[in-house]
């Protein structure tokens, strides 16, 4: 696994953060030690699929990124003759995800897709996760994604919605100690920091599940939370 060193340098000029070759290249040692409890919210994810995944439906993993949470759905649920849609804006991430997939045996199959998630339509679902991917989303557009998702899910279907959310500094600032144990300096923080401003508007906790709740989900409940980081558990 190569570590993460994309922020160890300084930069004068902080660019937008983006999901290139660069990150893609460090990706799994970045978000292992940026999310806190990530494996446990994959182990999560797999316990879920067992329950709520039903046989000859699609599954759809939204900015599926390399992939993690389709492999850890398919070796969960075993063959269910499902279809897992894994999508992501990403060249390069998607182009990494269709190279491993190639050495990997699967389960099910395990369809790529490079596009945005705004334009997926999302049908015969019984199970949809957005695994810390609606927060680069703008906001104006996450409310008609969340119906999109509601209308595309079979009764009894799950939504599975892992974010960062807008906290208090002190949450902040804990999250970024966190990130420090994890052997990031200061100055990678800040600059990390400083380079999602503009691609991660999180929403507080409280907006999302009145957003979920408007859409139809009645049963909507936090099933994981660790500082500034929550996953999200909406039944249809």
């Amino acid at each position: 696994m190569s570590k993460d060193r994309v922020f160890a340098e300084s930069f004068s000029q902080i660019k937008a953060f983006e999901f290139d070759e660069k990150v893609v290249a460090v990706f799994p040692d970045m978000i292992k030690r940026s999310v806190p409890g990530y494996d446990t919210i994959l182990k999560g994810i797999a316990m879920l699929a067992m329950k709520y995944i039903q046989p000859n439906t699609f599954v759809y993993d939204l900015g599926a990124s390399l992939g993690a949470v389709s492999l850890t759905i398919d070796q969960a649920i075993g063959s269910q003759s499902v279809v897992i849609h894994a999508i992501d804006n990403s060249e390069p991430m998607i182009e990494a995800l269709q190279k491993s997939l190639g050495e990997i045996k699967l389960n099910n199959s395990i369809q790529t897709s490079l596009a945005d998630i705004e334009n997926i339509p999302i049908k015969n679902a019984s199970m949809v996760v957005s695994n810390f991917t609606l927060q680069f989303i703008p906001i104006i557009n996450r409310a008609a994604i969340c119906q999109s998702i509601y209308d595309g899910l079979e009764q009894g279907g799950v939504f599975v919605l892992s974010e960062k959310i807008k906290s208090s500094e002190s949450m902040i600032d804990y999250y970024h100690g966190f990130k420090k144990i994890n052997g990031y300096s200061d100055m990678e923080v800040a600059q990390k920091r400083q380079a999602l401003e503009d691609s991660l508007k999180p929403d507080a906790i409280e907006v999302w599940q009145k957003r979920l709740e408007v859409v139809g989900f009645k049963q909507i409940e936090v099933w994981f939370q660790a500082f500034n980081f929550v996953s999200i558990v909406a039944v249809k």
